[in-house]
């Protein structure tokens, strides 16, 4: 297979941030990067993200590329990226303390509806944490406490949000609810026995996979009965051993954001990128320096001439990454699609 192949199909495999829409185009278009993410700085009102997003889509088609992902991190809360009139509240701790899968269902669908009729076509939620130390990192973001609670709640939300077309993630695998360290600052170590992760970190993302979860996004903390070496990221233990063998996942693995701290303690962006998808990971998060991307591009390339990435692997996430945008939702033609969604109060 020639480079050029080898890079279309690996450009698949990268999801960037970026500061200005032109950027963006290029990296859909020109380059051909699986999708991108957006953030606080990148939406300003309803109309402008809407018409940035189908400008999105558009640069792809435009170029022959599969339609991208677009992203965001819409949990509700303290962390819900589009503010009002969009739906940005309440926050998973007040949807868990309902205790009504319901409620969660109603609001997954209310939200990915929303972010449907604005152009994305994933929002990255919900955080299936279980909250389980005092002053945990994960307490204005989790569910709740109970494993089994929160599986069957996280379940609710990603059927209603997938329901609309709007893929759904469940996050930060295998669980940070046992740490009050940031992954953004810090490298955690989770000492839990395998054992205890059985007991009270994982079942919310079996729960998950049997829900139909679109995707599972891997942390970069350590858990130490797993692999003591490195994050959970860049494990093949966590990834390919324990959630795709063990727990029987297929749809897309994603990192967490290669350039939080955890990561860029002892590696730079581009190179953590390529240990992640040898680990086992579909989709690369970089979601600021979009040049990292590029770089992680060439080197992925150069490691499949060389054969370290072999056929085999490099089929099986092109062809998750492809089965996941068919029948993508495209963007409405028309902005009062997405007014009359966010005028309903």
């Amino acid at each position: 297979m020639k480079r050029e192949q080898l890079r279309d199909i690996l450009a698949q495999s990268l999801v960037a941030g970026f500061d200005e829409l032109d950027e963006a185009v290029d990296l859909v278009g020109r380059h051909g990067l699986g999708g991108v993410i957006l953030f606080a700085r990148n939406i300003a009102s309803p109309e402008q993200v809407w018409g940035q997003n189908r400008r999105l889509h558009q640069a792809a088609r435009q170029a022959g590329r599969p339609a991208p992902f677009v992203m965001v991190d819409q949990e509700g809360g303290v962390v819900a990226r589009l503010k009002a009139p969009f739906t940005h509240g309440p926050g998973l701790p007040e949807l868990g303390a309902s205790d009504d899968p319901e409620v969660l269902r109603a609001q997954g669908a209310r939200l990915g509806a929303e972010l449907v009729a604005a152009g994305f076509n994933w929002d990255l939620a919900p955080v299936l944490d279980v909250h389980g130390v005092a002053e945990g990192v994960q307490e204005k973001r989790s569910l709740g406490r109970d494993p089994a609670r929160v599986g069957e709640l996280g379940a609710a939300f990603i059927q209603g949000m997938q329901a609309t077309g709007c893929l759904a993630c469940a996050k930060h695998f295998p669980g940070l609810g046992r740490t009050t360290l940031d992954t953004h600052r810090e490298r955690p170590r989770v000492d839990l026995s395998r054992a205890e992760l059985a007991a009270m970190e994982l079942p919310p993302f079996a729960r998950a996979i049997q829900a139909g979860v679109a995707g599972v996004m891997v942390c970069h903390a350590v858990f130490a009965s797993l692999d003591p070496a490195q994050p959970a990221s860049l494990s093949p233990a966590v990834i390919t051993g324990l959630l795709r063998r063990e727990m029987g996942y297929d749809g897309l693995v994603l990192s967490d954001d290669l350039e939080m701290g955890a990561v860029l303690a002892d590696l730079d962006p581009a190179a953590a990128a390529v240990r992640a998808y040898l680990a086992g990971c579909d989709l690369l998060l970089i979601c600021h320096g979009w040049r990292h991307a590029l770089s992680a591009l060439e080197q992925l390339t150069d490691r499949a001439i060389s054969g370290e990435i072999d056929r085999q692997r490099l089929e099986e996430g092109a062809w998750r990454i492809a089965r996941a945008k068919t029948g993508l939702p495209e963007p409405p033609e028309e902005l009062s699609h997405l007014t009359r969604l966010l005028s309903r109060g």
